[in-house]
């Protein structure tokens, strides 16, 4: 059976409040967050090849792990989830570029 227990505290602000609501899902919260911020940023720039849309996708899924490290959402793992990740699709944007030029 789910336990449920009510803030220490009142929320005056958003950051307590997803801390709060991070705490209920047992760490989930920012991990979600992230999943969700790269699955539309690469839909909405699929215009482009993949290696660009996952490049810029990977990016900007970095710099929101940033974020949410520094507010306390995710842990180190995932921050260097999301490094490894760009690293890849560096790596893969350097190959395409490679092969346009011969």
């Amino acid at each position: 059976m789910a336990v449920f227990s009510y803030p220490p505290e009142n929320m005056t602000g958003i950051i307590d409040f997803l801390t709060y609501t991070n705490y209920l899902t047992d760490g989930f919260l920012g991990a979600g967050f992230l999943i969700v911020i790269f699955m539309v940023s690469f839909l909405s720039t699929k215009t482009f090849t993949y290696e660009r849309a996952f490049a810029f996708s990977s990016f900007l899924t970095m710099i929101s792990a940033i974020l949410l490290r520094f507010m306390n959402l995710i842990n180190d793992w995932i921050l260097s989830l999301t490094v490894i990740l760009l690293v890849f699709s560096v790596i893969l944007l350097m190959r395409e570029r490679s092969v346009e030029r011969v």
